[in-house]
């Protein structure tokens, strides 16, 4: 089952986009390791890369404001 993200993972992975970019499936693969290192959270690179998608699109807007 899918664990919910918390404001602060959302926070982290908003971070790295808007320091880095786009986020591409290759760059979530990437920094699973270091959001693991920031979070303490496992998150594997495809679902990073999904939430990314969904930050990027506007989908946690009103949470990261």
């Amino acid at each position: 089952m899918a664990r919910p993200y918390s404001n602060g993972e959302l926070r982290v992975l908003a971070a790295r986009i808007m320091a880095g970019g786009h986020m591409d499936y290759q760059d979530a693969a990437d920094f699973a390791g270091e959001f693991y290192r920031l979070t303490g959270i496992h998150r594997g690179g495809a679902a990073l890369y999904m939430c990314a998608w969904r930050i990027e699109n506007g989908y946690y807007g009103s949470l990261l404001s």
